[in-house]
């Protein structure tokens, strides 16, 4: 479409983070959602016309923290992804770059902590099934919701 893009997966944030010495918890987690935004807002001062921020932004306070660290200019459109938990078991199985949750009881454990941040999801999401739903077909329902995009 033309269109500049770029991609930031939270996990990798972290991951980074880990990497470098900082501890495996919720502070750490704060701040890679707040690095997310600091490299989104770069990617926005360089000509990219859409950022991705992929992984977990379902809670109240994570979008918040994303929110307070973006640019005023930036305009925020959330995408919650949802699949069944066999399914996800089924993909994370099939993945070798998937850690913990190839683990059933892990994963299942983390369906159910999920389940009522999932319930309470804002009605101004985009909600995508990814089982039913091919990616072709997400990604035309997210750019029919966002819009054309000025470059």
């Amino acid at each position: 479409m033309g269109v500049r893009v770029a991609l930031i997966d939270l996990d990798l944030v972290y991951d980074q983070l880990i990497a470098n010495g900082s501890p495996p918890d919720h502070s750490t987690w704060l701040m890679a959602r707040r690095n997310t935004a600091t490299a989104a807002n770069a990617h926005l001062d360089h000509g990219v016309a859409v950022v991705i921020a992929d992984g977990s932004f379902n809670l109240p306070s994570d979008r918040a923290v994303l929110r307070e660290h973006l640019e005023a200019s930036a305009d925020l459109v959330f995408v919650t992804l949802r699949v069944s938990f066999a399914e996800a078991l089924h993909r994370a199985q099939a993945d070798p770059t998937r850690g913990r949750s190839q683990d059933p009881e892990f994963l299942s454990s983390h369906y159910s902590a999920r389940h009522a941040v999932l319930a309470a999801t804002p009605t101004t999401d985009i909600v995508i099934d990814t089982e039913r739903t091919t990616m072709q077909a997400a990604a035309a329902t997210i750019a029919r919701f966002v819009g054309p995009v000025e470059d």
